[in-house]
């Protein structure tokens, strides 16, 4: 059987050296939206952790809103950034949208 996620659509990607796979949701986070920072706990994107949880603090909760939209892109850039490569399947002429 698939994996399930909540967003609308995800990304597969998979990591140059290690082969290891990670599948990144994309679009609005509804994981956000109902957990505040804690997916980026769940997903150990300690980065956003650091970001999210002072301003959710610090905002009473109003910076949310804006996470809400931008989260799952804000993971997808993380894992870009340490070396992970989008996966396109089936598909020799896609070209990368920019992340």
């Amino acid at each position: 059987m698939g994996r399930r996620v909540l967003a609308y659509t995800s990304v597969t990607l998979e990591h140059a050296k290690t082969k290891e796979v990670k599948h990144a949701p994309v679009g609005f986070s509804w994981t956000s939206l109902c957990l505040f920072f804690c997916p980026a706990i769940y997903r150990r994107d300690w980065k956003s952790v650091a970001l999210m949880l002072p301003l959710c603090i610090l905002t009473l909760g109003l910076a949310n809103i804006i996470f809400f939209f931008t989260y799952n892109k804000l993971y997808v850039k993380h894992l870009l950034a340490q070396g992970y490569e989008i996966k396109v399947h089936g598909s020799a002429h896609v070209v990368q949208s920019g992340f």
